[in-house]
């Protein structure tokens, strides 16, 4: 079942695609050093480990369940359930599930990205291909050492390289970055 793992690199590597955009400006024009340069090898083995797992062939999803542990090279997501949903390719793709494509990716949490000393959270994520869109929603927070920065959401457009952190109700995006305390290599 080639498609898990595929959707598995495409959500470790959008994931982290955001972090560019929310650290430090120095790390903005070097995307290899965001969160560890997570995704940057998509031909790293992908383990992940859940309770459960449940596979929707006639709907096309698969759904990992229960204390889900995702882990690509220096990177590792955690939550409590991660579900694929994918299209299949009628024309078959040329045998296995060579032809299926990822259609998007959701984690409920709590959700945990971390890749080396880099963490972002919240309560959801969703990557969705059609829009070029990762997502991340509920009591955002990343951080980078003592440099950390809230919100509710997260909407980072992939194919721009834009992201935006947006306030909740009455709250307001926080920021609080600490002279020399977001790299401590």
């Amino acid at each position: 079942m080639r498609w898990k793992s595929l959707a598995l690199a495409l959500l470790l590597g959008l994931a982290v695609a955001g972090a560019p955009a929310l650290t430090a400006p120095a790390e903005a024009q070097n995307p290899d050093r965001a969160f560890g340069g997570l995704g940057s090898d998509s031909t790293a083995p992908i383990r992940i480990d859940a309770d459960r797992l449940d596979v929707f062939d006639r709907e096309n999803r698969a759904v990992y369940a229960g204390n889900v542990v995702a882990v690509q090279g220096d990177t590792t997501i955690r939550c409590s359930q991660l579900t694929i949903h994918f299209d299949r390719n009628p024309t078959g793709g040329g045998g296995d599930d060579a032809g299926d494509a990822i259609r998007r990716i959701e984690c409920t949490g709590p959700v945990t990205i971390l890749s080396q000393d880099q963490v972002a959270t919240g309560d959801q994520a969703t990557y969705d291909r059609a829009s070029g869109q990762m997502v991340i929603s509920g009591n955002v927070a990343l951080s980078q050492g003592q440099n950390v920065t809230r919100g509710e959401r997260l909407v980072y457009d992939i194919d721009r390289g834009v992201a935006n952190v947006e306030s909740g109700g009455t709250q307001r995006v926080r920021g609080l970055f600490v002279p020399g305390g977001g790299d401590e290599r």
